[in-house]
C-alpha cells in the first residue's frame, strides 16, 4: 500500500467529517485502515467484526458516493474487522513488543515533520524523548486540535527508537484499541496476558487519551499501568486535543500524572509552515503545482494539517482523471475542486468578526479602537486585530485592513504585524494567547 493510496482514503474520510458528528466519526473511523486499493475496490481495516458489519450497513454507500463526487469514479468500499475468521475472539494487539512489528505509518518520522513556529517546542521535546527515552520529559504529552500533527510526532519517536542501535520493546496503541482490549480480556478471562501486553514494555505511545472520557475500567487499568511504566522509568508519551486541565471525564489521579511530566502544543501552523508543508508533501510525492496554487491552498486551509494535504490529493486526484496536468489548474478551478475543505467559517469570517472578538478579549469597545487614541491599552489590541485581520483574512489587501481601522496607509498594517510576530516569538504565553483568541475567532 503507497501512500498515494492512503491519502485517497483519508481524503474520503476528510469529507464524510464534515458531514456526520464528531462523536461518531470518531468512535467509527478514526482507527479505520485502507488495507487495498484496486481498480474499483476499495477495502477498508476496522477493530471489530461488529463494526465492520455496521459500517458495510450503514455507511458505505454514502462513502461510495463520496468517493464518486471526489474522483469521478464508483468504488465498491468494503469494511473488513481484523479477525476475519470469528466475531467472538479477541481483537489482534495493535501493538507487539517486538520494536519491529509494531504498526507505525512509515510517513510519519521526523525527516517527513515540518517544523515551524507553532510546533518547534514540541517537536525538540519529542526528539529529546527519543534520544533518551525514560529520562527525559517523562510523561510526555502533546495535544493539539485535530489533523495538528499528534500523531505524527508521536510515531516519530518510535521510529526513531525502533531504527537505533538500543534495543528497545515499544508499544503503540490508542485509547480506544486499548479499551476494546481489555473488554475483550474480560470476556475472555485474559487479563494477566492484556496486563503484560503494556506493562512489560520500554516505550508506551498512546494516542487520543481524551477516548478515555467516563471509561472507569479503563482508566483505572491505564492508571496502574502508568504507575508501573513511570516508577520503572520506562517511557510514556501521550497525546489528546486538549491540554491536561481542560480534559472532562478524565480522574483527577490521571490528571495530576499527566501534568507531572512535559507538556506541549501543536497550535495553528502560520503561513510560512503552511507553504513549508504544502511544498514538502509535493516535493515527496513527486506533484508539480504553480506557485498561485500553492498561495491558494495555504490562504484559505489554514487550521488543518491533514485537509492541507489532503487538498493536494485532490488536485492531484482530478488532474488524473481528467487527463491534465497538475501544474496546469488555475486557481479558479482549483477553488471548485476544492471548496468542500475550505472552511465554510473561514469563507464567511470579516473585519467586524474580528474586531468584535478583539474588543472583548481586551475589555474595549468598537469605539476605542476604531479612534485616533495613543493610549497603549488601546493602540495595542488595535495592532493584534490588524495582525488577524491580515492573518485570518490573507485574500483582503493591507490597504482595506488600515481603511476599516481608520489609519493613514498599509504601512500601518505592515508595522503591527511586525509588531506582534516579534512579540509572539519572544512571549510564548503572549504567542499562545494570540492562539486562543484566533479559535474562539473561527469556532
Amino acid at each position: 500500500m503507497n501512500s498515494l493510496d492512503q491519502d485517497i482514503w483519508d481524503n474520503i474520510l476528510n469529507n464524510l467529517e464534515e458531514n456526520i458528528n464528531e462523536k461518531s466519526f470518531n468512535t467509527f473511523f478514526k482507527s479505520t485502515k485502507l488495507i487495498e486499493l484496486s481498480d474499483n475496490k476499495l477495502s477498508v481495516e476496522v477493530e471489530t467484526e461488529f463494526a465492520s458489519s455496521f459500517l458495510n450497513k450503514n455507511y458505505a454507500k454514502t462513502l461510495e458516493e463520496i468517493a464518486l463526487q471526489i474522483y469521478g469514479k464508483k468504488y465498491n468500499i468494503k469494511f473488513y474487522g481484523k479477525n476475519r475468521k470469528s466475531v467472538n475472539a479477541p481483537p489482534v494487539v495493535e501493538s507487539r513488543t517486538n520494536s519491529r512489528d509494531i504498526k507505525l505509518n512509515d510517513r510519519f518520522t521526523f525527516d517527513q515533520f515540518v517544523v515551524g513556529k507553532n510546533n518547534n517546542f514540541a517537536y525538540s521535546a519529542a526528539y529529546g524523548v527519543a534520544e533518551n527515552p525514560g529520562i527525559k520529559y517523562n510523561p510526555l504529552f502533546i495535544y493539539g486540535n485535530s489533523g495538528m500533527g499528534k500523531t505524527h510526532l508521536m510515531q516519530a519517536i518510535g521510529h526513531y527508537i525502533q531504527n537505533s542501535s538500543i534495543k528497545k520493546r515499544i508499544v503503540y496503541t490508542t485509547s480506544e484499541n486499548f479499551t476494546n482490549q481489555l473488554i475483550s480480556a474480560i470476556q475472555t478471562k485474559s487479563g494477566e496476558s492484556f496486563r503484560n501486553s503494556f506493562r512489560n514494555v520500554d516505550i508506551l505511545l498512546i494516542d487520543d487519551i481524551q477516548f478515555f472520557k467516563r471509561k472507569e475500567s479503563s482508566q483505572e487499568e491505564f492508571f496502574s499501568t502508568f504507575n508501573i511504566l513511570y516508577d520503572t522509568n520506562k517511557q510514556i508519551v501521550i497525546t489528546s486535543d486538549k491540554p491536561p486541565k481542560d480534559l472532562d471525564g478524565i480522574e483527577k489521579r490521571l490528571v495530576s500524572r499527566f501534568e507531572g511530566g512535559l507538556t506541549v502544543d501543536l497550535s495553528i501552523p502560520e503561513y510560512e509552515t503552511r507553504v513549508a508543508i504544502v511544498e514538502n508533501k509535493i516535493k515527496r510525492d513527486g506533484t508539480r503545482l504553480s506557485r498561485d496554487i500553492i498561495d491558494f491552498i495555504c490562504e484559505n486551509i489554514v487550521d488543518n494539517i491533514r485537509t492541507l494535504e489532503g487538498a493536494i490529493t485532490k488536485l492531484v486526484a482530478y488532474s488524473s482523471f481528467h487527463d491534465i496536468k497538475t501544474e496546469e489548474i488555475e486557481v479558479s478551478l482549483a477553488k471548485d475542486i476544492l471548496s468542500s475543505l475550505i472552511s465554510k467559517k473561514m469563507e464567511s469570517l470579516t473585519l467586524d468578526n474580528i474586531k468584535e472578538k478583539v474588543c472583548e478579549k481586551y475589555g474595549i469597545t468598537s469605539k476605542d479602537i476604531l479612534s485616533k487614541t495613543k493610549k497603549k491599552n488601546i493602540v495595542f489590541p488595535r495592532q493584534i486585530g490588524m495582525y488577524l485581520s491580515n492573518f485570518l483574512i490573507p485574500q483582503l489587501v493591507l490597504r482595506h485592513i488600515a481603511q476599516y481601522y481608520k489609519r493613514k496607509d498599509h504601512s500601518t498594517v505592515i508595522n503591527a504585524r511586525r509588531l506582534i510576530q516579534k512579540k509572539m516569538e519572544e512571549d510564548k504565553s503572549f504567542y499562545l494567547e494570540i492562539q486562543r483568541l484566533i479559535e474562539n475567532i473561527k469556532y
